[in-house]
């Protein structure tokens, strides 16, 4: 694909289907964050944690469908091209670079993250720059060739993971329901302490502003993100209930990543480690979280600078993510404080700025000069 094909969301090669619409939202929020969520809700909210994330689900809700309706003031063109048009060209620059930031460092810290679990529960003994290279191939590949194939590799990735939501469904035979009794037993506010996690566990919905213009049917796209975020919703759910009901209340909180510990329940005669068949096979579900932030990066780059061909881009951005593994060498604690510095990032792209510009559009449009 070439460079000007690849910033053309209404080719036909670019166009996608509302399921792969769906399945791109919920893969960029179910990465990382679900194998620690149970603990990390348990710390803050105790096993009333759950009910924060019905807040946090009805949060995205309401700051996806305020995304959609931002990006129906200009279909054609992604975020960069709407703020162009309302607000300036060098205004629609400045935003290139914000976004192009943002990706590039959520996609980094991602993958950094699913190197560190990779190294810490199978290959201690492998450097994680070493590890990095194993996933550098297939992501330039799905990056370099656009939207439809990362809808593609994301419709590939969720049905062929469903087997591992019946796996949860099998250490129910291990559940404790009196863990969850009685319900609110610390009233309301340990539940909304722990709302901010929830919202920044949903992150992921902001890739609407750049595949929104490549939706074939676009009348459904509200439809679409109520969809996905209602899905993630029924996963983090799932996984969240399960670990409060075979862990006890303080058993849960000194996991770091129960949902992979817990698995390791399960044995058969001839599969001892299904925690590592499960992490293995979950690797693939962090993938479609980071590459399509990586893409997010590459169409920045490539709408600033606009010479060279969006595989060159892709490549100089792993390049650099490589490199600064080799230099930087972050472990565990060090991955854990970036993320959470550029939670504040996140939560202002996703949930502050859709609304900003919704209202000032809406005062806009009220004008003949913006409405033609």
């Amino acid at each position: 694909m070439n460079g000007s094909a690849y910033l053309r969301p209404d080719a036909k090669h670019n166009r996608i289907t509302i399921t792969q619409f769906i399945l791109i939202i919920h893969s960029m929020q179910l990465g990382v964050t679900g194998l620690s969520l149970p603990s990390d809700l348990a710390r803050s909210g105790g096993t009333d944690g759950w009910i924060a994330l019905l807040i946090g689900w009805l949060g995205s809700v309401a700051a996806s469908l305020i995304i959609v309706q931002v990006m129906k003031k200009h279909p054609t063109g992604t975020i960069i091209e709407l703020i162009s048009r309302f607000f300036g060209r060098w205004i629609g620059r400045l935003a290139t670079v914000f976004f192009g930031v943002y990706a590039t460092f959520y996609a980094y810290l991602i993958l950094d993250r699913m190197v560190l679990l990779v190294q810490s529960w199978i290959m201690q003994q492998s450097r994680t720059y070493v590890l990095m290279l194993l996933f550098v191939v297939p992501a330039y590949m799905i990056v370099k060739g656009g939207v439809r194939v990362m809808g593609r590799y994301a419709e590939i990735v969720v049905y062929s993971s469903i087997w591992m939501l019946l796996l949860l469904g099998v250490l129910m035979r291990e559940a404790n329901w009196l863990h969850l009794l009685p319900v609110l037993k610390e009233g309301w506010q340990p539940v909304l302490d722990t709302v901010p996690k929830t919202l920044l566990a949903f992150l992921g919905f902001e890739i609407i502003y750049f595949i929104y213009p490549n939706l074939e049917k676009k009348q459904y796209a509200s439809l679409g993100v109520l969809i996905a975020n209602t899905y993630t919703l029924v996963i983090y759910l799932l996984v969240t209930l399960v670990c409060f009901l075979v862990y006890s209340p303080d058993e849960i909180t000194q996991f770091n990543q129960p949902v992979i510990s817990i698995f390791k329940i399960l044995e058969t005669r001839y599969i001892e480690r299904f925690d590592i068949i499960m992490l293995t096979w979950y690797l693939l579900i962090i993938s479609k979280t980071w590459i399509p932030s990586l893409f997010m990066s590459v169409y920045c780059m490539k709408s600033l600078f606009v010479v060279g061909k969006p595989g060159t881009y892709t490549a100089l951005l792993l390049g650099g993510m490589f490199l600064v593994t080799w230099m930087w060498n972050p472990d565990w604690n060090a991955s854990s404080s970036a993320l959470k510095g550029f939670s504040s990032f996140g939560f202002a792209i996703a949930y502050l700025l859709p609304v900003c510009l919704w209202c000032i559009l809406s005062v806009l449009l009220r004008f003949k000069r913006w409405s033609t």
